[in-house]
């Protein structure tokens, strides 16, 4: 028995023997009594403890029952780890969260070689429903298949300046800190009006985002690179399939947005036995776009007594219009064009490029993009 033991029988032998005539309680019997009261307080004690101890268990388990179980964590925004030397036209690699409503015009291109999404804002007076528009700043995103040189355009570009500015280090430019975890480059063209901020996103594969008429560039391009999600998902396109010309293959996708409404979207083909070079473009072109541009207003003809118009020369490359497309948009029109002799030809002349043109339907819900058919 511990020293705390014997004090606490000594006091209730105390209390006991106050209690009791005079002579009446022997010694002895009183500290067993005392010994056993002393084990009874303990076993009560204890009894009480593993009860309070069950109930507090039983009590987390109802709270972690009732408490709801957190959405598991997105998987991180990863490039691929080897790109494909030929894009699917069809199929984008990735997004861009969150781009500032301040350029609310945005042009989404995927083809062989490049996918690439602009941003940006019009100059005062502008309205992209007139047709070609002036731009104020201006921030594209682009990425390049494998081998392909993401530069040269830039390059020819910045070698028309040359004579007048020389640039200060040829592409893609210094070093700087890395992007997605890559080393970097920051490129300023000879005229000072772009900054690319470059890196390779998979083994001899580029990225580049170039900013135009905007302060901070470097800062701004850096937003934008992190903003990019890496996520494979399909081109969707707000009319229904057209068949092109026999043996014309798809070459390029195109969508056109203005503060959140599409304004025009086309798909462009190689024309037969045109060859898939590095420098090929497309021959012709199928789309839909929201309004006939200003100049055109007037019907010049009709195609099954819908107007219709045609802008080109005679024997060269051509745009040819329908109006009155099909469907909830009243105000769309369909476009065929003809970007060379090999498309004008693969078309087959004016009336059968306006009826093909007539042939473009809207899909049920154009103004909803989730309702786009998948490309």
């Amino acid at each position: 028995m511990s020293w705390d033991d014997e004090r606490e029988v000594r006091d209730l032998l105390l209390r006991a023997a106050d209690e009791l005539p005079a002579a009446t309680v022997l010694p002895e019997p009183l500290l067993a009594e005392g010994r056993r009261a002393v084990r009874r307080r303990r076993l009560v004690a204890g009894a009480a403890a593993v009860v309070t101890v069950l109930a507090l268990l039983g009590a987390t388990a109802l709270l972690d029952a009732a408490r709801p179980t957190p959405p598991p964590a997105p998987p991180a925004s990863r490039p691929p780890a080897e790109a494909p030397e030929r894009f699917d036209p069809g199929q984008w690699l990735f997004r861009l969260d969150g781009i500032p409503d301040d350029l609310p015009l945005r042009t989404y291109s995927t083809d062989h070689r490049t996918q690439w999404v602009t941003a940006a804002s019009l100059l005062p007076g502008e309205d992209p429903s007139k047709g070609l528009v002036r731009l104020d700043r201006v921030v594209t995103v682009k990425i390049a298949a494998r081998g392909v040189d993401v530069f040269a355009a830039m390059r020819e570009s910045d070698a028309r300046a040359e004579p007048r500015r020389p640039t200060p280090a040829p592409l893609p430019g210094n070093p700087v800190d890395p992007v997605q975890g890559a080393p970097a480059y920051l490129h300023t063209s000879p005229d000072e009006r772009e900054t690319r901020l470059s890196w390779q996103y998979a083994p001899d594969a580029w990225a580049v985002v170039t900013v135009r008429g905007d302060e901070g560039t470097e800062g701004v391009a850096r937003r934008f690179a992190a903003s990019m999600v890496w996520q494979p998902y399909r081109v969707t396109l707000p009319f229904l399939d057209v068949a092109p010309p026999a043996g014309a293959r798809l070459h390029r996708a195109v969508v056109t947005v203005y503060d959140g409404r599409w304004e025009a979207a086309n798909l462009g083909y190689l024309a037969p036995f045109q060859p898939d070079s590095p420098q090929a473009h497309e021959d012709l072109s199928i789309g839909v776009s929201r309004d006939l541009p200003t100049s055109m207003k007037r019907g010049e003809t009709t195609v099954a007594g819908r107007p219709a118009w045609v802008d080109g020369t005679t024997g060269g490359p051509g745009v040819y219009r329908v109006g009155q497309v099909p469907g909830t948009c009243p105000t769309c029109v369909a476009q065929v064009s003809s970007n060379s002799v090999s498309g004008r030809d693969a078309l087959g002349g004016r009336d059968k490029a306006l009826a093909l043109a007539a042939t473009v339907r809207l899909v049920d819900a154009p103004d909803d993009m989730a309702a786009w058919r998948p490309l």
